[in-house]
């Protein structure tokens, strides 16, 4: 039997960071869905200990000895994956190495050419639960990694990369195995422990921002709800009192929705408290299923409002909505105690000072509870990328550790990159350090001890801020 240690990253967008700090749902599923017989899996989320994570690794690597470890990532994260698969090459180099995740799985035939990664032994593509376990039982026999669909892997330091495996069947999947997790504290969502759950995988829109039909195809595949009732159940047993559902869009089947919450009324599980993704279309359909989601609670949504400017919507070819959905929504959240976060993609083509502004007025009329001002990123594989490189408006094309939500690596037709960053972090500014704010916002109502203490935790970095421009 061989040992096996898995990394999540350290790395969290600044933006989502003052929300929630969440271990890695995908690492906890493979875990549950390899041989206990073949393999022991540790996982070590080091976005709990992002201050300290190079000492950690160190620490756990030679007290856990592990023969293989699994780096997952996404694109922001690149750095410290290169950087850490480099730390424990350099400590022991006969540890094998696999990485696997979006980034690794968008972007394998670039990574196996590349000289950041010289370090690693394989690259885990798309879903991981079937290729990881299949690895570990090959590692353990001593080979046969050509057999294994969705895996690269070495032959005499030059990458073989075997057929593309097939999407999984949901219900062959087992639950995360949570007890594999050495970092048990530091996972929160508005201040209280957190973990995560999945009800669906999968998206049939065709966002061009978007890079998750890259990994599913246009599928939508669904759990079956008495699983979904014993996963909530299994995550309260470790501790959780707040899940955030990592559906790609749970609101695809509203029916399902509703019979959801109405499983978890009646399993007396609406102590818990919820986070998940939502459509406006979706939330603006229906008030009763809305106020049902409060009462199985379901406590905060992220809506992806992306733009309420036509010719911006019809560029990144969302299935639109339209304002008054919108407003519709907002209403529907707010009627029934439930948080609005309302994401905005700024920094599209046509957009100059005026429109971010406008998106701004959007935001403070609907009154949004967290505003998620996101500047467009050229995310790697996705479609809008190829356009705005065309239009020579990409200003970063490699630096993949700043493809997050704050940091400009386009500019528009009118705006360079650096105001597009500038004007962005205004109207952060001018939304939050606002008395009428505190007044509509309805964190304070919900949450008013996380509330008060994220407010004067952040007046220190905002004097800080305002000393440095001066």
């Amino acid at each position: 039997m061989i040992k096996a240690l898995l990394l999540g990253m350290p790395d969290i967008s600044p933006r989502l960071d003052v929300i929630m700090t969440l271990p890695n749902h995908g690492l906890a599923s493979l875990a549950g869905n390899v041989d206990p017989s073949v393999c022991e899996v540790k996982i070590a989320d080091l976005v709990a200990v992002r201050d300290r994570w190079q000492d950690y690794v160190l620490d756990v690597i030679k007290s856990y000895s592990p023969e293989l470890v699994g780096i997952s990532f996404m694109t922001f994260q690149y750095k410290s994956a290169v950087s850490i698969a480099k730390l424990i090459k350099k400590y022991d180099k006969n540890i094998k190495i696999a990485i696997g995740g979006y980034h690794p799985t968008l972007m394998y035939e670039e990574i196996s050419e590349s000289p950041d990664f010289r370090t690693i032994d394989f690259i885990i593509r798309g879903e991981g639960e079937g290729t990881f376990s299949e690895l570990v039982s090959a590692i353990n026999a001593g080979g046969g990694y050509e057999k294994i669909d969705g895996l690269s892997y070495k032959i005499n330091e030059v990458f073989q990369h075997n057929p593309t495996r097939e999407i999984l069947d949901l219900d062959l999947i087992k639950l995360p195995k949570r007890n594999a997790r050495l970092i048990t504290k530091g996972f929160s969502i508005f201040g209280f422990p957190a973990d995560n759950i999945e009800t669906s995988r999968g998206c049939t829109y065709r966002c061009k921002f978007c890079t998750i039909n890259k990994m599913y195809g246009r599928t939508f595949r669904k759990y079956s709800i008495e699983r979904i009732i014993t996963d909530i159940k299994d995550a309260q047993r470790y501790g959780a009192r707040y899940l955030s559902i990592s559906d790609d869009n749970i609101t695809l089947d509203l029916q399902r929705l509703e019979d959801l919450c109405d499983e978890i009324i009646s399993n007396k599980l609406n102590s818990m408290q919820f986070f998940l993704q939502a459509t406006v279309e979706g939330i603006a359909h229906s008030s009763k299923l809305v106020q049902k989601m409060s009462d199985a609670g379901m406590k905060s949504v992220f809506l992806g409002i992306e733009s309420e400017k036509k010719n911006n919507l019809d560029f990144i070819y969302k299935k639109s909505s339209n304002p008054e959905s919108t407003k519709k929504a907002i209403k529907n959240l707010r009627d029934n105690g439930i948080i609005a976060i309302g994401g905005f993609i700024v920094g599209m083509p046509d957009d100059d000072e005026k429109s971010l502004w406008n998106t701004f007025k959007t935001a403070w009329e609907l009154k949004i509870d967290i505003p998620v001002f996101s500047i467009l990123i050229p995310q790697p594989k996705s479609e809008i990328r190829d356009e705005l490189i065309g239009q020579g408006l990409v200003v970063n094309d490699s630096n993949y550790y700043d493809y997050e939500l704050t940091i400009a690596n386009v500019k528009t037709k009118y705006l360079s990159s650096e105001e597009l960053q500038r004007i962005n972090q205004k109207m952060y500014d001018a939304y939050l350090i606002n008395l009428n704010y505190i007044r509509f916002n309805q964190v304070r109502k919900i949450y008013p001890s996380y509330f008060w203490k994220t407010v004067f935790g952040q007046i220190p970095l905002v004097i800080k801020d305002f000393i440095k421009k001066k």
